[in-house]
């Protein structure tokens, strides 16, 4: 179900007072609580319609369906989204997306990924931990074979794991940091490395002319906003548990695990990418070779780096 709120321009350029640009929000910290908590909301030469989502699939079929212009999710979308040759492009990316980690119930006897052999594991299926959570499996000399993939969304998988219906559930913040201060969850791992945060959009909205000028004004204020983030941990805090309803520690733990830093659309994400999908074909989760190439335009990249690294 679709959850609508909008943040007008204030002042708005005359020639952009008309446009408006539908961000897909796939998490309860997404870029409207980055933007309002940072002050990026302010002065917009357009406006921002604001759309919540669960998680980064339903924003992608929403993308899809010309219900949305771009949204902000994991890595995992973007093997989709090459596999299905759908009309979406990967325009944006940093480092680490949404903090993830595999968790077990506060008195789970298991201590070991090893010891999740023939067990269930909750995970959402096409989310960006979904892969997070087959690279801990291989980490640990296990596949995806080797377990039960149950797959569930965010409230379905807290409840299954408090209740004993999965051994370990596969998730990121906030669900995360809820599961660990609220119930006792403990981290059982976390991946090597963390899934990126990629920006999607539109072919419409990239052809667009007016959208595809704001897109690269909202692309520079979501970096300036994670950097903010980063550099204020305890106002974030404030504002999370405010605005996300959550308790303060919750709120805290997630402050001290954010990402967000800037990667270039180039060579060596598409190389990121390409090995998931590789992997998801090896496994049997895709049912072809995909070549994930097609799915990423670099056109703000140079305006990026070079607005970036003027603030540094």
């Amino acid at each position: 179900m679709l959850c609508m709120t909008s943040a007008s321009a204030a002042a708005p350029l005359a020639k952009e007072s008309q446009i408006v640009l539908r961000v897909g929000v796939a998490s309860r910290l997404g870029q409207d609580l980055w933007f309002k908590a940072s002050g990026e909301d302010q002065h917009l030469p357009y406006t921002v319609q604001w759309v919540n989502f669960d998680a980064a699939p339903p924003a992608m079929d929403a993308l899809l369906a010309d219900s949305i212009d771009t949204f902000w999710g994991g890595d995992t979308p973007a093997v989709f989204l090459a596999y299905n040759q759908r009309d979406a492009k990967v325009v944006a990316a940093s480092e680490k997306g949404l903090f993830g980690a595999l968790l077990v119930a506060k008195d789970s006897p298991i201590t070991t990924v090893e010891q999740l052999k023939g067990k269930k594991i909750a995970v959402y299926r096409g989310s960006g931990f979904h892969n997070s959570l087959l690279s801990i499996l291989q980490d640990h000399g296990l596949s995806a074979d080797d377990v039960q993939l149950s797959y569930l969304a965010p409230a379905e998988g807290l409840a299954a794991l408090t209740q004993g219906r999965v051994a370990a559930w596969g998730i990121w913040d906030p669900n995360a940091a809820i599961a660990e201060k609220t119930f006792g969850a403990r981290i059982l791992a976390t991946p090597r490395t963390f899934s990126l945060g990629l920006q999607f959009a539109s072919q419409k909205t990239l052809a667009d002319k007016g959208k595809s000028q704001a897109l690269q004004d909202f692309l520079l204020r979501s970096y300036r906003a994670t950097a903010w983030l980063r550099a204020h941990p305890q106002r974030w805090a404030e504002l999370q548990a405010k605005e996300a309803n959550i308790s303060p520690d919750v709120a805290r733990l997630a402050a001290s695990r954010v990402g967000g830093q800037f990667v270039p659309i180039d060579a060596g994400l598409e190389k990121a990418v390409q090995t998931i999908a590789d992997n998801f074909y090896r496994l049997g989760i895709i049912d072809h070779a995909t070549d994930v190439s097609p799915v990423f335009d670099a056109r703000y990249t140079t305006f990026l780096q070079q607005r970036l690294q003027e603030k540094k």
